[in-house]
């Protein structure tokens, strides 16, 4: 059976890892990011969710046939009252056959082009939004639960690494303003430094 795609609101990214696989906690990698929405525009996407999970946890309880302990949600509310949701997507493995297999998820830009990750490395604070497949899991000692596989991210509003105010959140505002020289190239090429 298919499973269908789910495309969230646009958003903004919170620690994202889609250039390159988290290794951290796991070796064999893990691409993830947060996405951060207005608990307005937040809404359906956590009844969607909230649905999937009891749904999982009535069929594991008759599967099992005792109740099962529900998993947390992946997502949680912020201290500004934003909604954080958590997706996931393993970089690599091992089937039962031996076959490895990978994947990672694909990036498009705001036209719908895919671009290759080594191009721009996507940074937090980007907005985007996130295509996903709900997956239902079962662990004894968490619980029934869901977990959002991340499968393709557009995005919409690129913050990429580098020094310029926008990529640590600031916006212009009125008040001091630096004196910045113009250098000619002429006049690089014939300064001392």
């Amino acid at each position: 059976m298919k499973q269908e795609n789910i495309v969230t609101p646009q958003g903004v990214l919170v620690y994202p890892h889609l250039n390159k696989a988290d290794t951290k906690f796991d070796k064999n990698g893990v691409f993830k990011s947060g996405l951060r929405l207005e608990k307005e525009s937040s809404e359906n996407l956590i009844k969607q969710i909230d649905e999937a999970i009891e749904l999982n946890a009535a069929n594991e309880t008759e599967k099992r046939k005792k109740s099962v302990k529900v998993a947390p949600p992946p997502y949680s509310e912020d201290e500004e009252g934003n909604i954080v949701f958590n997706f996931k997507l393993k970089a690599s493995g091992v089937r039962a056959n031996g076959e490895q297999w990978s994947q990672k998820p694909v990036l498009y830009d705001s036209k719908g082009n895919v671009f290759d990750p080594k191009d721009k490395i996507v940074w937090g604070g980007t907005t985007a939004k996130i295509a996903f497949q709900i997956a239902p899991y079962h662990v004894g000692s968490i619980g029934a639960g869901v977990s959002l596989r991340l499968k393709a991210v557009q995005i919409l509003n690129l913050v990429t690494g580098g020094n310029d105010s926008t990529s640590f959140g600031f916006k212009e505002e009125s008040g001091f303003v630096a004196e910045t020289e113009e250098v000619s190239e002429e006049e690089k090429a014939t300064s001392d430094f």
